[in-house]
């Protein structure tokens, strides 16, 4: 197990105040104890792409983690129509994190607002925007953190949905599936 001390970021997502250091620990992930159906629609993730000078998250309920092509991976999707699915394509990688239910509300607050109308929108969710050694973004106030490099990436063919699911694709464009090849897992020391 490695320990990362990182420093919190001024500006977006970031109080702007000096922030001690925090802990983070690189973990194996065959020795987490989570059911990763819950963590996704139970608990709510956030979903982060971006680089220091310019990065968004939103909250997913979508989304699992496994195995493909003899890596472990996160699959998460993203609609189009989200100003995130940009900043996934435009980066190499991605961070998946899962908070403590005290973070409920910024949860909530992240996937209603719209980076478009508000770039500031972590932060004005009460989140702390740290970044990893790869520069990816972190949160402060998240428990668990996996780092993902984005190996594939392809939106849903609606002429293979389901019956059943095909009228949520009435008003909005399918979603993206995003498969990334977990690199580092981080918990909170």
């Amino acid at each position: 197990m490695i320990a990362l001390a990182l420093l919190s970021c001024k500006g977006k997502g970031g109080s702007g105040d000096s922030v001690e250091n925090l802990q983070w620990a690189e973990t194996d992930i065959s020795e987490l104890q989570m059911n990763p159906v819950d963590v996704f629609a139970k608990d709510w993730m956030a979903l982060a792409a971006g680089s220091e000078a310019s990065f968004n998250a939103m909250t997913i309920s979508w989304g699992t983690l496994g195995e493909l092509w003899n890596k472990p991976v996160v699959i998460v999707f993203v609609s189009p129509d989200r100003a995130t699915k940009k900043f996934m394509d435009e980066n190499k990688y991605f961070t998946v994190s899962s908070f403590p239910n005290a973070a409920k509300d910024a949860l909530v607050y992240i996937g209603s607002k719209s980076y478009r109308d508000n770039p500031d929108k972590v932060a004005d969710a009460g989140l702390h925007v740290e970044f990893s050694p790869l520069g990816n973004p972190l949160f402060k106030e998240a428990e668990l953190s996996f780092e993902c490099r984005k190996i594939y990436a392809e939106a849903f063919d609606p002429a293979l949905l389901p019956e059943e699911v095909k009228p949520m694709y009435d008003k909005m464009a399918v979603h993206v599936m995003y498969i990334g090849e977990i690199v580092k897992v981080w918990e909170k020391r």
